[in-house]
């Protein structure tokens, strides 16, 4: 039985499951203690950041959700009407005699293929255009997930420099020592335990940040496999062989 956005729930199931983590963390009093204790202000620039990049991969991972409605959708529609043929009208592709198929990848797929028919005189360079086309389709659709990466990555790269900025922190106290008495002492090791926590937080607070926008981009990842592998079962199944017949 087909689940209509199955893509978008199963990011919804790994969102609510964050969330109720973070309601929790909240009412623990855990954010209130690393913010407190991370004088660099590290952690909540990775707070934020990680809310960005939440929804940036809904929005993604919405829109891939759609797009593989769609190709379930005309598939569906090919599969009940296996003898009409699919023509190009004033930028729509018409599939029978007025089924005007919905504007995404598949419909850009199938323009692009009826063009390059159109513009060649060997109908049988159809299924090699069809790989260089859906080649160049993938990157498209796989494009966008870049900057999501890119983003959990920079997380995970500003933990670090929170864990530099503590290590220097802790540094900074040691050449301010002229008499070891106790006193002095004291005010070291608290300026040291200083920059210790803040390497600490932030360290966490950016592996925690990019290891859950990875997950989220991953499954963003995973979509867009599905959206193409139904786009090219799709194309090779009814598409392909309604061109080239077309042709003739």
């Amino acid at each position: 039985m087909y689940v209509t956005h199955k893509l978008l729930l199963r990011w919804l199931l790994f969102v609510t499951t964050v969330a109720l983590g973070l309601i929790v963390a909240w009412h623990q009093g855990l954010f209130h203690v690393l913010f407190r204790n991370d004088t660099s202000n590290l952690s909540a620039v990775i707070v934020v950041v990680f809310g960005l990049s939440a929804f940036h991969a809904g929005w993604l991972i919405l829109r891939l959700s759609h797009y593989i409605n769609q190709v379930n959708t005309i598939s569906r529609l090919m599969d009940r009407d296996q003898d009409s043929q699919l023509r190009v009208k004033d930028q729509e592709v018409i599939f029978g005699h007025s089924a005007v198929l919905p504007d995404g990848p598949m419909t850009y797929h199938i323009q692009n293929l009826t063009r390059r028919l159109c513009n060649s005189t060997d109908p049988g360079q159809l299924s090699n255009d069809q790989g260089q086309l859906l080649e160049a389709l993938s990157k498209r659709i796989k494009s966008p997930q870049q900057l999501g990466w890119l983003i959990a990555d920079l997380m995970i790269k500003l933990g670090l420099l929170g864990t530099v900025i503590g290590f220097i922190l802790m540094l900074q106290s040691v050449p301010t020592v002229e008499d070891l008495d106790i006193s002095t002492i004291q005010t070291m090791l608290s300026r040291m335990s200083d920059g210790m926590r803040v390497a600490l937080f932030t360290t966490l607070c950016g592996l925690i940040g990019g290891v859950l926008a990875g997950i989220q981009y991953h499954i963003a990842d995973r979509g867009a496999d599905e959206l193409l592998a139904g786009i090219t079962e799709v194309s090779e199944v009814h598409v392909t062989p309604r061109l080239a017949n077309g042709s003739r």
